[in-house]
């Protein structure tokens, strides 16, 4: 039970020792009394030898009390001046301002009032009014805190004192710095416990002045403390500290509502906003950690905007800052984001890294630094680390360096250099992670690349798809001429065939470009699925085993079937030529649904972030193959790259299916690891069913009827700016029995439509012309056509023509190339036996 010692009365003192004496005075007195008595009654019978001896007890009892009565005063003064000096000392211990406990086995037996009142202050205080344990008082300081509280309670017994810097969150929210002084006393533990906060400078010495912004924060986005270059950022020291994140910190929700898994390291761009409004553009890195007492704490970095960044005149300010954390040493700033490292030399190609805090080791995959020099924890790149040349006076403090740390990793850093204040031999370098930028860079980098490459197929794709129209609409009328059994046949039949392999190659390459054109429909994935397992058995043969595992209550999503069909075949093929060296292997197609609020993986939820909704639905296409090294995956996108054999492959496959996922509105990842396989997971947002308009639900086309008879009758608009395409397909339509009016491009057709005696049964328009386009004619058209038909044909279409697609089902597509059949058909399909 632990006591507070309080006031001592001297009056009061206990004297147990002396009421024995009393005892024994009174017995010596009753002894010589009875002995004196009883000789006088019974001197005659006893005889004086039992006079004597009488006599004589009675005079050794009589010189006994004496000796007490001389002895008692003296004893007593000492007694009581023992006493009045143990209770000054009690009264100096009680009332000591330094809070102070005596600790015997962990428990806290004595305690003063300081110690109890700084109890209070931290909220450590349970329901009793006793004292609480040091573990318990230093509870909120986190783990480095525990483990320096655990030293003391451990120091060994021969040693007499221990010092230890400790660091605690008090019950309004601050943070505050202690030292804790404990002296051994035979088996006890005397804690003295000291506020240095306001002597170290409070949060800076914790939060180290370093060029970039520091603070830390709660969960709930309650600010716990600030440097001072952050303070500066904010509108000068003189300023009050916020109170919350969202004060300064424009999306502050990247943060607090990311997963608060000890560790975690959340990078994201944001803007700060300070005291006067001005707004700028930041990078904020946090890093969560959690405290004894279950909260969460995160330690973030703010840097990468020079507009507000610290100038070389003021370096010396920063650098004072510095200095602060070279007294607290590396302890203080143990959790801070960022590396930070004390360097002997100003010369940085020759200086000397004497301490570092633990970032630097787990940025560098657990790198030794000590004693060594500064240049060998780079890798060796002379375009990148010319700075290693420089003296540290020659380095302005807000202009960071690029530099790539040594190691498996190659970590990417940000290097800022601070001249030290206190001595000119020596400087502070500061070393920022930049690998989650660089890898938005690269991955901009990428895309605009594949951009341009879509962009050039597309309109590679849109000319060769009007000169294979040509080609393969006049080898038809030629094969019309020259029967099987003709010597030019083969011939003829050759460049049929050699059109159409072209087709489909083009077909892949607008794929990749996006420009598909597609009809979105409500798919349901298990259905999709289901549907595809006998076309997929049939093609990957039977040395690659296909297991299919459906999702349970999926949503539907918007699609274009036939694109996912064609996407699921080129991954179960590829899949299948990745497992052909080791005899086969297993292929398992999964679908599931996931929320985005299930996404631990920060780089796939930024890439979802643009996508709308907050459910997705997953398709996995994984294989037991050879897997992909990182080079080969980061290419495998790219239209004909392929690592098959010549003639085994074109390279458009991948090529494909990143363009329709994407063009779908989708995402898709790759997993992949040597020697264990690689997966593939489409992510499409899923539909929801009270958003479902009527357009969604499918109707029957009179375009899907394939006529026997392909002659008829009609009057048809033929609007083409291909002149080769518009001449042999008007000329073959005429033959079929068709009247036909040509025009050359949407201005023309407009005039027609203007000038027109008879109405059209049919209009047939090319998409993309110059001027005026398809769609844009059937709009201003649309009261001229009256009941016509409508056929689009085309070798590729944007956006927005797909969308007008999927809005008007009456409005059928033809894509390019075409053959003469396939043109007749569709025709005869849309008007039948229509009178002229």
């Amino acid at each position: 039970m632990t006591s507070v010692i309080r006031d001592v009365d001297e009056d009061k003192v206990p004297a147990r020792r002396s009421i024995w004496l009393w005892a024994l005075t009174i017995i010596l007195g009753i002894i010589i009394l009875a002995s004196a008595s009883f000789a006088a009654i019974n001197a005659a019978a006893l005889g004086l030898p039992a006079i004597i001896l009488l006599g004589g007890m009675a005079l050794v009892a009589a010189f006994g009390l004496m000796s007490l009565i001389v002895r008692k005063p003296a004893g007593d003064k000492f007694e009581r001046r023992q006493s009045t000096r143990d209770g000054v000392y009690a009264q100096a211990f009680y009332n000591s301002p330094e809070a102070t406990a005596l600790v015997e086995g962990g428990k806290v037996i004595h305690a003063n009032k300081a110690y109890l009142s700084l109890a209070e202050k931290i909220g450590a205080m349970g329901v009793s009014e006793s004292a609480p344990s040091v573990d318990r008082l230093f509870s909120a300081g986190g783990k480095d805190t525990s483990a320096a509280v655990f030293r003391l309670h451990h120091m060994q017994r021969d040693t007499p004192f221990a010092e230890e810097i400790v660091d605690t969150v008090d019950s309004d929210g601050s943070l505050h710095r202690y030292r804790v002084h404990v002296t051994n006393l035979e088996g006890r533990q005397l804690w003295q416990i000291a506020d240095i906060t306001r002597d170290n400078g409070g949060g800076d010495s914790v939060l180290v002045g370093a060029p970039v912004g520091l603070f830390s924060v709660t969960r709930e986005g309650r600010v716990l403390a600030t440097n001072s270059v952050l303070d500066r950022w904010l509108g000068g020291t003189d300023v009050v500290r916020p109170d919350y994140m969202r004060e300064f910190i424009e999306d502050a929700e990247a943060l607090l509502e990311s997963p608060a898994t000890t560790g975690r390291v959340v990078r994201t761009d944001t803007r700060l906003i300070t005291r006067k409004g001005v707004v700028t553009p930041s990078i904020m890195v946090g890093t969560w950690s959690h405290l004894d007492s279950g909260e969460e704490v995160a330690s973030v970095a703010l840097y990468g905007h020079s507009s507000l960044g610290a100038k070389k005149d003021v370096g010396s300010a920063l650098s004072s800052n510095v200095a602060l954390a070279a007294n607290d040493s590396v302890a203080g700033f143990s959790s801070a984001p960022v590396a930070i490292l004390q360097l002997e030399g100003t010369d940085l190609g020759q200086a000397i890294v004497k301490s570092a805090n633990p970032a630097l080791e787990r940025m560098s995959g657990g790198m030794s630094w000590q004693d060594r020099p500064f240049s060998q924890i780079f890798a060796k790149n002379d375009a990148d680390h010319r700075f290693l040349s420089l003296n540290a006076s020659d380095c302005e403090t807000d202009k960071p360096f690029d530099a790539t740390l040594t190691g498996e990793k190659a970590l990417p850093v940000s290097v800022y250099i601070v001249p030290d204040p206190e001595t000119e031999a020596s400087a502070w370098a500061y070393l920022v992670d930049t690998s989650a930028r660089k890898s938005l860079e690269d991955q901009l980098v990428q895309s605009q690349k594949m951009q341009a490459i879509g962009q050039l197929a597309a309109g590679v794709a849109h000319d060769f798809n009007n000169l294979l129209t040509a080609i393969r609409l006049n080898t038809d009328e030629l094969l019309q001429r020259h029967p099987v059994g003709d010597p030019s046949y083969p011939e003829l039949q050759n460049i049929n065939t050699t059109g159409i392999r072209a087709a489909a190659l083009v077909k892949k390459l607008l794929a990749f470009s996006r420009k598909q054109t597609r009809r979105m429909e409500l798919l349901n994935v298990t259905d999709t699925l289901s549907e595809m397992i006998v076309t997929l058995k049939q093609t990957l043969g039977e040395r690659a085993q296909l297991n299919v595992v459906h999702g349970r209550g999926l949503p539907a999503v918007r699609a274009d079937k036939s694109q996912i069909d064609t996407v699921l075949m080129n991954l179960c093929v590829n899949a299948r030529d990745a497992m052909e060296d080791q005899g086969g292997g297993n292929i398992t197609i999964s679908s599931l649904q996931k929320a985005r609020q299930e996404i631990d993986d920060a780089n796939l939820a930024l890439a979802l972030k643009t996508i709308p909704g907050d459910n997705f639905v997953v398709i996995e296409v994984a294989d037991t193959g050879t897997g992909m090294t990182d080079d080969v995956k980061s290419k495998i996108f790219e239209p004909f790259f392929t690592t098959k054999e010549v003639g085994k492959g074109t390279g458009l496959g991948l090529a494909t299916v990143y363009g329709i996922v994407q063009q779908s509105g989708g995402h898709l990842t790759v997993d992949s690891k040597l020697g264990v396989g690689t997966t593939f997971r489409i992510y499409l947002p899923s539909v929801d069913p009270n958003e479902v308009a009527e357009v969604d639900i499918p109707k029957a086309s009179s375009a899907s009827k394939k006529p026997a008879d392909l002659t008829g009758q009609g009057n048809i608009l033929f609007v083409e700016d291909e002149a080769s395409v518009r001449l042999i397909a008007a000329k073959s339509l005429r033959k079929k029995g068709y009247i036909v009016v040509e025009a050359e491009d949407g201005e023309e057709a407009f005039e027609m439509l203007e000038d027109a005696e008879e109405p059209f049964d049919l209009m047939i328009s090319d998409v993309v012309m110059p001027g005026m386009d398809g769609p844009t004619l059937l709009k201003k058209g649309r009261d001229m056509l009256g009941d016509a038909r409508i056929v689009f044909i085309s070798g590729y279409a944007e956006e927005e023509f797909s969308d007008l697609l999927s809005e008007e089902p009456d409005v059928t597509f033809l894509p390019k190339p075409f053959t003469l059949a396939q043109l007749a058909e569709k025709v005869k399909a849309e008007i039948g036996e229509s009178e002229a």
